[in-house]
């Protein structure tokens, strides 16, 4: 933020923006702690092994749940488990209209302007987020509301149910969510400015009837205006989870290729968020005060050697060595596109991050 004039020294970000981190990683985690119990009574997905893959990299990873997911065994289960899958957009649907109906209902009341919501989403997420915003426009949460409160009834999916439960949600939080269940009978105009899909695995990853990306709530007009892709040149997982998938294309999208080396794991949310082409879009869609001659210092920092190559962490390194990271990053093989190919990549890689 110290590049642009518009923020004072020192500013926080939460100055500006108010940040909500959606998480759902202790879904994950509950369905591997019951997985022996489940397992055998949890429908899977046609066209994949997905019982016998999950429980492969469950023995490489010594049965722990943060490796599990560094190996990309949550691809496994968010792909191939509806049930599962249906209980983690349930959860993200919980937060994102909470917090909407309560924004909303203040400036609403206080008479301001409609605030400005985007949704940044980064690797599998972004496949969540697309199909989470697709429900909630479309009325299909509805949907995946009732199949798993039917589970409730069923002894060895019972579980499953629970993990759907916003339970995460402050009281106030559950009170918006509830006025907002109470406008049945239509979809949801979701509200966003923006989606931001950093390292977009969506197109291979999404299981809902549609992508929220290109939605329409009329002929020509999109659900969401503006929706950014942004990817890394040498990061393996963008490079199987949108390759070799044709998404059509739509107006007010942009596409942000990246190809800074300040650290090893390229693929990390926040490698992302710092280069100056990325966080510009950011602050260019939700802060009034990043005015139009910001996004042009943005542009132009974004060309400089630092951020077209080697800089931060592996800035001092010798040559020899940042050669070297370069070399093995180009190394992971990618494979035809496809699950398989994906978690294989992902364990490839976070090795490849642990060992230096």
């Amino acid at each position: 933020m110290q590049n642009y004039a518009c923020f004072a020294a020192g500013d926080k970000l939460s100055k500006y923006l108010d940040v909500v981190e959606i998480r759902y990683d202790d879904i994950f985690d509950d369905v591997l702690k019951q997985w022996s119990d489940l397992a055998a009574s949890l429908p899977a997905a046609s066209g994949f092994d997905w019982l016998d893959s999950v429980n492969k990299v469950l023995v490489d990873c010594g049965n722990d749940s943060n490796t599990f997911a560094r190996f990309g065994g949550d691809v496994l289960i968010y792909k191939g488990f509806d049930l599962i899958a249906r209980a983690v957009r349930l959860r993200v649907n919980s937060v994102i209209t909470a917090k909407m109906h309560r924004v909303f209902a203040e400036a609403s009341a206080a008479r301001r302007p409609a605030p400005r919501f985007a949704v940044l989403a980064h690797s599998m997420g972004t496949a969540v987020a697309q199909d989470a915003l697709f429900q909630l426009a479309t009325n299909a949460w509805r949907e995946d509301q009732t199949r798993l409160s039917e589970l409730k009834t069923n002894t060895k999916l019972k579980p499953i149910a629970k993990f759907a439960d916003p339970s995460v949600l402050s009281s106030d939080q559950r009170a918006d969510l509830n006025a907002v269940i109470q406008d049945r009978g239509r979809g949801l105009p979701v509200g966003l400015n923006s989606l931001f899909l950093v390292s977009d695995t969506s197109p291979l990853l999404h299981r809902a009837d549609g992508l929220f990306s290109h939605h329409q709530v009329a002929p020509g007009k999109f659900d969401c205006p503006a929706v950014f892709t942004i990817a890394h040149e040498l990061d393996p997982v963008c490079k199987i989870g949108s390759a070799g998938f044709q998404v059509p294309a739509r107006p007010n999208a942009l596409t942000i290729t990246v190809k800074h080396l300040h650290d090893r794991n390229i693929h990390g949310f926040g490698h992302y968020l710092s280069h100056p082409h990325v966080h510009a879009q950011l602050f260019s869609t939700l802060i009034p005060e990043f005015q139009p001659e910001f996004s042009d210092s943005a542009l132009q920092i974004g060309e400089s050697a630092e951020w077209t190559g080697f800089g931060g962490a592996l800035a001092g390194q010798v040559d020899a060595v940042r050669q070297a990271v370069r070399d093995k990053l180009t190394a992971i093989p990618t494979g035809a596109p496809g699950v398989g190919s994906l978690r294989n990549a992902i364990e490839t890689f976070n090795k490849f991050v642990d060992s230096a």
